[in-house]
């Protein structure tokens, strides 16, 4: 596959004083226009493990540039993790399942590119935010689907992982000021193309915590990691109680870092990146 663009850059050069050794932008992994990663390569020699990540942004904004925010290029790279952040297709581009499809493609990029690239594709985790979350959390799913994918870890802040419940978790939760209806269409309406209070089971169909749930009992999964602050008046941290406890149903690895005073990002998630650091430093670095 032809790389669009490709920028090799020193560390030391770098004016934003990133830790990672040489950065490569706009990687084409698929077929689609807004299919292209950056890849954030640590210093140092050998494959480095991987993380990729998937932007948040109601599934129809922002880009693949949001890995900057909270330190986190400088925490992964400075633990010798390279990155690879995502660009995906727009809802506003492609319906459902067009989001999971570009998942899957930038699963296999990384599966057959990653020796060439400077990666170890044997040790890959996938970290999402928001949106991008939903669409991290669908990676467990899509990696049962090809033997040559294995993901070894997956982070999820603030996910909404079920799309059906997430006018109910607002009216629910404890969040003040979270229980408006958001008008339709919604994001996740958007997403899927037709309203989600009129079609419960499409929504579900897009859900990972739905997905999750139905899976048979000896299907392996790999650990997670959600995070999700109590003062989210976008996606209601129930919906994060929720999947926990889906997964712990399953007997899978899982963990919940609530953020007190946290909203949809913002103040108080910087703190948390060195807890994912030290999440993914023993899966994808087990002899260091």
């Amino acid at each position: 596959m032809k790389r669009c663009i490709m920028t090799s850059i020193l560390a030391l050069g770098l004016a934003s004083s990133l830790s990672a050794q040489s950065v490569e932008r706009d990687l084409a992994y698929g077929p689609r226009d807004g299919n292209t990663l950056d890849l954030y390569l640590p210093a140092g020699e050998g494959a480095a493990p991987v993380v990729m990540f998937i932007h948040g942004g109601r599934w129809f904004r922002n880009d693949k540039s949001q890995i900057e925010l909270y330190g986190r290029i400088e925490a992964l790279t400075g633990a010798g993790i390279a990155v690879a952040s995502i660009n995906h297709t727009y809802s506003s581009e492609a319906l459902w399942p067009a989001q999971r499809e570009d998942v899957l493609a930038a699963l296999r990029f990384l599966t057959e590119n990653g020796t060439e690239l400077g990666m170890d594709p044997d040790h890959l985790a996938v970290w999402g935010q928001s949106s991008g979350a939903h669409l991290a959390l669908w990676s467990a799913l899509v990696d049962l689907e090809s033997d040559a994918i294995e993901v070894d870890a997956v982070v999820s802040w603030y996910a909404p992982s079920n799309l059906s419940q997430l006018t109910e978790d607002r009216a629910n939760d404890d969040v003040p000021g979270a229980n408006e209806r958001f008008p339709e269409p919604s994001p996740e309406s958007q997403l899927i193309g037709v309203p989600v209070p009129e079609n419960p089971e499409a929504a579900d169909a897009a859900s990972p915590e739905r997905a999750l749930a139905a899976l048979e009992k000896d299907v392996r999964l790999p650990p997670f990691f959600l995070v999700h602050g109590d003062a989210d008046q976008v996606v209601s941290p129930l919906q994060s109680v929720r999947l926990m406890e889906t997964l712990q149903a399953h007997g899978t690895d899982v963990s919940l870092r609530i953020v007190a005073g946290g909203g949809h990002g913002g103040d108080g998630f910087e703190a948390v990146v060195p807890e994912v650091v030290d999440f993914l430093r023993p899966i994808l670095i087990p002899d260091r």
